[in-house]
């Protein structure tokens, strides 16, 4: 008899099925300990975590995320990623969900709460098969403290914190953007530099807290009369600078004009009249940042000797 062929005794038989039993229920347990793992991971992740199916909709989400949206969880399954993403169309969501490879992305965007309000959110994203489904993993970090430092950062650094006006250091760099731009399309650009007329008697006569107060309502008549994408700015002390993009010399002109009679017209207590003298130019050809604002100077150096509280111009040619 060949031994080889021989059947295996019925206790061995088994033995051999009680450890493959035993293998599988290892193997099972040690699946179900990982899932619980990673379901606990998921529910404590102080991140806002989402996966989507291949259709963008909802296939597991976390607490932190539907409280970051303003949604139940119940309401969260319901949902598509369309329902908060902000920008992207459902067709352009549909086409970056199928472009999503295993490295995923990393960015900042903003996301859409229930009540309408965005959230500034950053994003990684990455996909990932379970039980032979094309799954995409999203992990949302709200961002909204730090960029609002970032907003009030930037503001500290543009910004004149007396008046409101665009400081010097950025007004010089959107004057050379524009300049720049105004060369690249061959539009006109308008300067308009001004300051207020025997300022010092105010600080002298009222104090340095109704100077600021007026230069404070200054520019609120300022901004009151120009467009939308002017740029004003401080100069420096009681000087300012207008932008005018787009405008030629009749039209940066007119906005000087205007300016000038909205200032002479309000009321700046406890001062009985405050005006302002102005130099007005266009942008010439062939002319750079330094000789335009020194041609709006002149400009303005002649509206000064002419008499003040009034508008001058100083030809390019």
């Amino acid at each position: 008899m060949n031994s080889t062929c021989d059947p295996l005794p019925a206790p061995a038989l088994r033995a051999e099925a009680d450890d493959a039993v035993f293998e599988r229920a290892y193997v099972e347990g040690l699946l179900r300990d990982r899932e619980s793992l990673w379901h606990a991971l998921f529910a404590q992740s102080r991140d806002g975590v989402v996966v989507l199916d291949e259709a963008g909709k909802v296939y597991e989400t976390n607490q932190r995320f539907a409280d970051l949206l303003g949604y139940t969880m119940d309401e969260m399954y319901q949902l598509h990623v369309w329902d908060w993403a902000h920008g992207p169309s459902p067709e352009e969501l549909r086409a970056m969900i199928r472009e999503i490879g295993d490295d995923g992305h990393h960015f900042e965007t903003q996301q859409v709460r229930k009540d309408g309000s965005l959230v500034d959110i950053e994003l990684s994203n990455s996909r990932t098969f379970f039980r032979g489904q094309k799954l995409i993993f999203c992990i949302c970090r709200d961002i909204t403290a730090r960029k609002v430092a970032e907003r009030r950062i930037r503001y500290l650094a543009t910004t004149d914190t007396l008046t409101g006006a665009t400081n010097r250091g950025e007004f010089s760099r959107r004057l050379a953007e524009e300049i720049a731009c105004a060369r690249q399309h061959g539009t006109p650009l308008g300067l308009v530099m001004f300051d207020l007329d025997h300022f010092k008697r105010i600080n002298d006569s009222h104090g340095h807290d109704a100077g600021d107060a007026v230069l404070r309502g200054v520019m609120e008549v300022v901004r009151q009369s120009v467009r939308v994408g002017d740029v004003i700015g401080r100069w420096g002390g009681e000087e300012f600078m207008l932008l005018l993009p787009g405008s030629d010399l009749a039209d940066a002109l007119g906005a000087a004009e205007r300016l000038r009679v909205g200032i002479e017209a309000q009321d700046f207590e406890p001062v009985e009249r405050v005006t302002a003298s102005f130099g007005v130019v266009v942008l010439a050809p062939a002319e750079g940042f330094d000789a335009l604002v020194k041609r709006a100077d002149v400009a303005l150096y002649r509206a000064k000797s002419a008499g003040r509280n009034r508008v001058e111009t100083v030809s390019g040619d």
